[in-house]
């Protein structure tokens, strides 16, 4: 390790270090070693600190060049032998590095060594000195320190670091042995929020520390188990044959957690949702490896959870889609790619136009026009449905204001905008369509607010309140797609509403079905009897249109059959 060279002929030594005053001073006060290896004379020279540091006594002989090779931990040595190496060659004149030292009592310690050179006449490597410094505390509580940030404070599992760095490392394991593969295991416990929000945090925490128990019950030595997020874990499987022995082993993890546990002494039952990525397929970045997983975890999500899916490279381009529309749905708020078409609604008796429902449409500039459904989803996944709900609402207003002027027979028409639950628990929402109203001057009652079976039922506790709000302004509120859910025709007597809307596929029914026809005539009747109007909507046959009329009690009626939406021209021509 230690460059020795023999003295060339006819070259001159230099005068040891230990011959001059300064060393015997200097190494007898310095609380660092000091040390120093002349090259010329194969001679190795250590201050009595030094010796101390490596753990020799005072009346032990001074090691050798190869025994202090010896106290150097094997991991550091091919190091530290490198940067020797270099100085000899003349590449470096310093070395300055931190490494682990085993003391002659067998005791590991860090240490840092610094080191100068200095060559002889002949321009050849003659005198290495330096210094041999003590810095175990300070190393031992680095090391402490980052084994700390690698790990989860709760459940003192491996965190999203940890992930990384294992994934690099197997990584560059696969590069040369792409057999056996290795698998992502994304983890996210099915309703945790409600056991937070319901039973507190410390049920929560418990929860969360008998997952990992649970979940790295039986791990391979060579794999990990981390929490990486509130209530997401990754497995990382070190080997296995492919993407079905990864399900299979995700799929005992699934039952495993199905089992009931004790909480803050209550009864918990959960229940996860896995997505799986096994590697050797395409791209092998940790990060990458890593979202695919988190893809497949949401498939599992959507699909109800509490189930495993295994990746595949179409979730990733639907999801590639979807942000792309996200992006795109900023630009067309910005750019006013948005506008509004009209549905006619019809008097249920007489047949004569009673309001439209504003339905939203997306020119988009390389797609065309794009309907609601080809949309909403990602809009209200980033809340910018909000946005769009105020424009259109905004210029529904606009519009009633506008065609009240022109059009005298207007004044009595309505227009009817869809909501969704967002909107209708945003707690601003009241205010805004009141001042909305205001600031065009339209009679609140000209305005139909419609929202879904699944929004009032789903948000009950929000939402009643909120209708009530929407109410006392004078703003007309409907039930639309009735009959689709759960709701009850008792339950309607305590919801602030005016009408109801009866889901289409009921009404598609009608002609064919005794079951649906009697259905719609029982909601009809009882709605009535509720003092509650009733739309039907979707009908699309003469045929329907004309079993309704038989059964009587529908106050509106609305779809193709009667008209399909139109734009702002055709329905002025409407007006007129």
């Amino acid at each position: 390790m230690i460059p020795r060279e023999a003295k060339r002929d006819g070259a001159r030594a230099l005068p040891t270090i230990d011959e001059t005053p300064a060393w015997a001073l200097a190494s007898s006060v310095a609380s660092d070693g000091l040390w120093y290896i002349d090259v010329a004379r194969s001679q190795v020279r250590l201050s009595p600190r030094a010796l101390e540091m490596l753990g020799y006594r005072a009346n032990d002989p001074e090691p050798s060049v190869d025994q202090l090779s010896m106290h150097v931990d094997a991991a550091h040595l091919g190091a530290l032998r490198e940067s020797l190496e270099a100085i000899r060659r003349g590449d470096s004149t310093r070395l300055d590095t931190e490494l682990q030292v085993l003391t002659k009592g067998g005791e590991r310690r860090w240490m840092q060594v610094r080191a100068r050179s200095r060559r002889g006449a002949d321009g050849e490597l003659a005198l290495l000195a330096g210094s041999l410094c003590d810095i175990d505390r300070r190393k031992r509580a680095e090391l402490t320190l980052r084994d700390e940030a690698r790990r989860d404070p709760l459940t003192a599992l491996p965190n999203r670091i940890a992930v990384g760095e294992w994934l690099m490392a197997r990584i560059a394991r696969a590069a040369t042995m792409p057999e056996p593969r290795f698998a992502v295991l994304y983890i996210d416990l099915d309703r945790f929020k409600l056991v937070n929000d319901s039973l507190g945090h410390a049920a929560g925490d418990a929860l969360l520390l008998e997952a990992a128990a649970r979940l790295g019950a039986d791990l391979g030595t060579n794999d990990l188990l981390a929490r990486v997020g509130g209530d997401e874990f990754v497995v990382l499987l070190n080997a296995v044959e492919g993407g079905e022995q990864a399900r299979r082993y995700a799929t005992v993890l699934v039952e495993r957690m199905r089992a009931m546990l004790v909480a803050e002494r209550r009864e918990i039952y959960t229940t996860i949702s896995v997505g799986v990525r096994t590697s050797g397929e395409w791209s092998m970045k940790p990060t990458e490896l890593v979202r695919d997983a988190d893809v497949a975890m949401y498939e599992s999500k959507r699909l109800g959870g509490g189930r495993v899916t295994v990746f595949d490279r179409t979730m990733f381009e639907r999801l590639a889609a979807a942000f792309q529309v996200q992006s795109e749905l900023h630009r067309a708020l910005r750019k006013g790619e948005f506008r509004l078409a009209y549905q006619p609604i019809f008097d249920g008796a007489d047949g004569r136009l009673c309001g439209f429902e504003a339905l939203v449409r997306w020119e988009h500039p390389v797609r065309g026009c794009l309907n609601a459904k080809e949309f909403v989803t990602e809009a209200n996944d980033t809340g910018l449905i909000v946005e769009i709900g105020q424009w259109v609402i905004g210029e529904v207003c606009r519009q009633l204001a506008e065609w009240g002027r022109e059009y005298p027979n207007a004044m009595s028409l309505s227009l009817a905008v869809n909501l969704c639950d967002r909107e209708l628990i945003d707690p601003e929402f009241a205010s805004s369509v009141a001042a909305t109203l205001a600031q065009h001057d339209v009679d609140p009652s000209r305005l139909v607010l419609e929202m879904s079976e699944g929004v009032i039922t789903s948000h009950k506790e929000l939402a009643v309140p909120a209708l009530r709000r929407l109410r006392d302004l004078g703003v007309q509120v409907q039930m639309d797609g009735f009959g689709s859910g759960s709701s009850s025709l008792s339950a309607l007597r305590r919801l602030p509403i005016s009408a109801i809307k009866i889901d289409r596929a009921l009404i598609a029914r009608v002609v064919e079905d005794e079951e649906s026809r009697a259905l719609v005539g029982t909601i009809a009747a009882l709605a009535g009897a509720l003092k509650l109007d009733v739309v039907a909507e979707g009908v699309e046959t003469g045929a329907q249109a004309a079993v309704l009329a038989r059964m009587g009690g529908f106050r509106y009626v609305q779809g193709h059959y009667f008209s399909r939406p139109v734009d702002t021209d055709v329905a002025e021509e409407m007006l007129e």
